[in-house]
């Protein structure tokens, strides 16, 4: 499409439906938001913003839905502006749309209740497996890790202003599956930390500290999510100093493929040898556990998906061809008004 970066403030998630979209959106000057409109019209809506944008020279942020990978809002931020549309099984719509609609919608969110469950499951067996490590960790080993990281990365930088943080999901787990954007996300950065581990080794508290550090430094710091248990972190981009960390194991497990790109192991550093190796039968018993618990939520969402698809049909069927295209031009009127 246009210069942009891809990513998501919603999940579906071990702890329900997780938004991080005032993160994003709160320091915005203008908010054009929308309830329920199908993903096909939100396309054309903002398609239409990206090739304005970017024949202006602006860069997007285009913000995905978590169901199924499909856009739901972008932000120019140079701007200060962002659409945003809020799909109806969501917990801030409340319209006449959702009435008209109701049967359908009550199938879909019964599907999304089913499928967090099953992540709510799978957490739990997640749980299993991270005390199968931390019970193998030398933990003094780990903080100096990070210390020592930390003060590799920003060396004798000086504090400014306290830096501003955006709170996102670089992925999702979409009806096809996990779905990342991290590629995109660092194509323009030029060192990748890669940060290797296990299951409860400390790469989210890793990814904490140095988040930290960089904002009392008063860098603007990108923090995402994990999209399964939004209380650990998974990467931290500090575009200031063309630098970024994330989690590269599985479900989004990369190797170095940049000059640039470093390893950092913290299951070499920390944990004691051959613990893969001692505790083989009971990993992979976990392992199966959690992986057929994630299948489960996944069906589920597949299933919302379809009934969610049917509802938006119906909606498709209401929208006047005339008037959507009267929309989109006070849209674009009022995001590039000033900049004409």
């Amino acid at each position: 499409m246009c210069n942009s970066i891809n990513y998501f403030v919603n999940s579906n998630s071990s702890k329900g439906y997780v938004s991080l979209m005032d993160s994003n959106f709160a320091d915005l000057d203008k908010v054009v938001r929308f309830n329920g409109y199908p993903s096909v019209v939100m396309l054309d809506i903002i398609s239409n913003i990206c090739f304005q944008a970017r024949d202006m020279g602006y860069q997007t942020e285009l913000i995905h839905n978590c169901l199924d990978n499909s856009l739901e809002g972008v932000i120019v931020r140079e701007v200060g502006v962002g659409i945003i549309n809020f799909p109806l099984y969501s917990n801030q719509v409340y319209n006449i749309e959702s009435l008209l609609t109701n049967a359908g919608l009550k199938q879909t969110k019964a599907c999304l209740q089913t499928a967090w469950s099953h992540f709510a499951e799978a957490l739990k067996i997640h749980d299993k497996w991270e005390k199968i490590y931390i019970s193998n960790m030398d933990f003094d080993a780990a903080n100096r890790l990070a210390e020592d990281t930390i003060e590799d990365i920003f060396k004798q930088k000086e504090s400014k202003e306290r830096g501003t943080v955006y709170h996102r999901y670089f992925g999702a787990a979409t009806i096809n599956g996990s779905f990342d954007y991290i590629e995109n996300l660092t194509s323009q950065i030029g060192t990748r930390y890669l940060i290797k581990g296990r299951p409860g080794t400390g790469k989210s508290t890793f990814l904490k500290k140095v988040a930290e550090h960089a904002l009392n430094l008063g860098f603007n710091t990108e923090v995402y999510h994990c999209a399964f248990d939004p209380s650990s972190i998974d990467m931290v981009i500090v575009r200031e100093m063309d630098m970024c960390l994330f989690d590269s194991t599985s479900p989004h497990e990369y190797y170095p493929s940049r000059p640039n790109d470093k390893v950092i192991d913290i299951y070499k550093t920390a944990v004691k040898e051959k613990t893969d190796e001692k505790y083989r039968a009971e990993i992979t018993s976990v392992m199966t556990e959690y992986k057929s618990a994630v299948a489960n939520a996944t069906k589920q969402l597949g299933r919302a998906k379809k009934y969610y698809d049917e509802v938006q049909r119906v909606l498709l069927t209401k929208i006047d061809a005339q008037e959507l295209e009267n929309i989109e031009s006070e849209i674009s009127n009022y995001i590039f008004e000033e900049n004409k």
